[in-house]
């Protein structure tokens, strides 16, 4: 079809064409109509099952929330519990170097905030504890060692020896529940006292409550099948009723009512949703509303396994069903609304996009300085894609920064790199260094050394890309630039001591500033050589360089160490080798300084000092 609308354009103009805008509106507005009429259709049948299955993720959500939870709050106080068991056991802190073990128990206490007090109990009743208190550390807390609960602890870890968790219980001391998980320490077979971390119930509480505030269904913990050890009510530290005999509430006097009547016999019946294994489920009635219970088991911290669920109410549902037949009225409205949006969308919509498609024009052929920044869009979409389009002429301008610019319009031409094949070329290299850099730059701080060199090299780009130069480059404090690549140029060596003369005159302009600042002025050295040097892409497939290599390049960068032989007390020393200065005829006045040994060369190299222009 595309090929016959071609031909139909090349034989003569189309008989009906249409904007842009218009385009978009007809779209828009169909697609919108039918796609509300099809989509109030499809919510209409399944609204109800959609918003029922939508509750069941969220109650599997909420499950999945408390069992993370428990594991972050009662599996790292068991990690960190048994690090500190074993530092105490391998000897590398003495259970008896009272303060080496109180530095040990507070930084175990301070690395898990789910642990709320850790005791070390020797085997004579003596304890050492740090809690969450006012007071983080006491040692042989007056009657700790003659506890019950501790008491117990060390009978039972003399005659069982392995870790165990304690079922909850309420502590006067704390004010709270704790879970307690009894380490006990042995060492080439002698006990040597047990240790015990705390864990409020209180503070696995909050962290449901604090994790679990954006669901809509109401997520507990229960310990078996009759006490409840964590709900949002319990994050209350004013939770009535606890006590040493009633350590954890009973489920069946719980003040949350739903709650409490999640095992009723008379009502309750299986539930409907498909659960997978380890889920459980079961429907329950609760006044007027039927009320969902979804729940899992938990084993590994205390004897009897924790049992994480999830409730909501199904009355939630019918309230969503008829939420959903209000919006099918507001729907049919909506579809003769969209039609007349449509048309003024279409017509804005349309009109970024034009922009977008001059602007891109404009980046295939290079005019980067020509192009304003698109501007924002309220449509997110066109939003982003103003923001990308910008951000890709912002990196291309950069590009340009980092890399030559005649190399970026070879590039451009050749849509590739396959331009840019080695080969053999005639080409005049120069080298710049700073005479004394690394001295003056030890007494610069990081940000006074990269303005410095920034302006620096500011003035030398400047003055080599205005002679027609590519900088390929900075090396330090020095720079590499050459001339006759990646285009081929006739009077390179021209343009290349013309350059150096231009840096030199900017350079001395620049030191009488400097001087006037009270500022040490810049001396600097220039070598310059012409030859054959292979030009080609170096590096890997990840990154190239595009650059001059060869024996060139090696006697420009030597001549610009004879700089300091040839004119050692030049502001700026420009050195020149015999072929440089033959290739520029008669355009400048030399100095001979005769013949040379350059590193890197067996013969003399002969070197003249450049003066000035002719």
């Amino acid at each position: 079809m595309s090929d016959g609308i071609r031909q139909e354009s090349s034989a003569g103009p189309l008989r009906w064409r249409l904007s842009m805008s218009s385009t978009l509106s007809i779209c828009f507005g169909s697609l919108i109509a039918v796609s509300l009429l099809v989509v109030l259709g499809i919510t209409v049948s399944g609204g109800a099952r959609n918003t029922f299955d939508l509750l069941r993720r969220e109650a599997e959500l909420g499950i999945s929330l408390i069992a993370r939870e428990i594991d972050a709050h009662l599996s790292s106080a068991r990690i960190q519990t048994e690090f500190v068991a074993r530092v105490l056991e391998t000897g590398r802190i003495d259970v008896h170097d009272t303060p080496g073990l109180e530095a040990l128990l507070i930084g175990a206490m301070a690395g898990d905030p789910a642990i709320g007090g850790v005791v070390f109990v020797h085997p004579d009743g003596r304890t050492v504890v740090v809690d969450r208190l006012d007071n983080p550390v006491r040692v042989n807390w007056p009657g700790l060692g003659k506890d019950p609960d501790i008491l117990e602890a060390l009978a039972h870890a003399r005659s069982n020896g392995g870790p165990r968790w304690v079922p909850p219980v309420w502590r006067p001391d704390y004010d709270r529940t704790i879970l307690m998980l009894q380490r006990p320490l042995w060492r080439g077979g002698g006990f040597m006292g047990i240790l015990v971390s705390a864990i409020s119930t209180r503070g696995l509480s909050e962290r449901l409550r604090d994790g679990t505030e954006d669901l809509s269904s109401t997520v507990f913990t229960l310990l078996g099948e009759d006490r409840v050890l964590a709900h949002s009510l319990l994050s209350s530290s004013d939770f009535p009723g606890l006590s040493k005999d009633n350590p954890l509430p009973a489920l069946a006097s719980f003040p949350d009512p739903v709650l409490a009547n999640m095992w009723d016999p008379e009502t309750r019946r299986p539930t409907a949703i498909p659960l997978e294994v380890p889920l459980r489920g079961h429907t329950v009635t609760v006044g007027d509303d039927d009320v969902v219970f979804v729940y899992r088991e938990i084993t590994g911290y205390t004897e009897q396994p924790l049992l994480a669920g999830a409730y909501f109410r199904t009355g939630y549902i019918s309230d969503e069903v008829d939420r959903i037949l209000n919006s099918i009225l507001a729907g049919l409205a909506a579809v003769l609304v969209s039609l007349a949006v449509a048309i003024v969308v279409g017509r804005r919509l349309a009109r970024p996009i034009r922009r977008l498609s001059s602007a891109a024009q404009d980046v295939g052929r290079m005019n980067l300085d020509d192009i304003a920044d698109l501007p924002p869009s309220h449509v997110i979409e066109l939003d982003h894609q103003s923001q990308a389009f910008n951000a890709m002429r912002g990196a291309l301008k950069w590009f340009q920064a980092y890399v030559p610019r005649p190399l970026v319009s070879q590039i451009v031409r050749h849509g590739d790199m396959s331009g840019l094949e080695s080969e053999r070329r005639n080409v005049t290299v120069m080298f710049t260094d700073i005479v004394g850099y690394s001295t003056a730059s030890e007494g610069m701080s990081a940000r006074e050394t990269t303005q410095f060199l920034n302006h620096h090299f500011s003035i030398l780009t400047e003055e080599i890309e205005a002679c027609e130069g590519t900088v390929d480059k900075f090396i330090g404090d020095s720079v590499m630039a050459f001339w006759g690549a990646p285009e081929k140029q006739k009077n390179r060596a021209v343009h290349a001591c013309s350059a150096a003369l231009a840096i030199r005159r900017r350079v001395e302009e620049d030191n009488r500033l400097r001087r006037d600042a009270s500022l040490a002025p810049v001396r600097m050295r220039i070598g310059i050589h012409s030859g054959e040097a292979t030009a080609a892409n170096i590096g890997s497939r990840e990154r190239l360089n595009y650059t001059v290599i060869g024996d060139t390049v090696n006697v420009a960068q030597r001549l610009e160490q004879l700089g300091r032989k040839v004119a050692p007390d030049a502001e700026v020393a420009i050195v020149i080798s015999a072929e440089t200065a033959r290739d520029t005829g008669n355009a400048f006045t030399t100095e001979p300084a005769g013949e040379m040994a350059v590193r890197g060369r067996s013969a003399l190299v002969e070197v003249y000092a450049l003066v000035c222009e002719a």
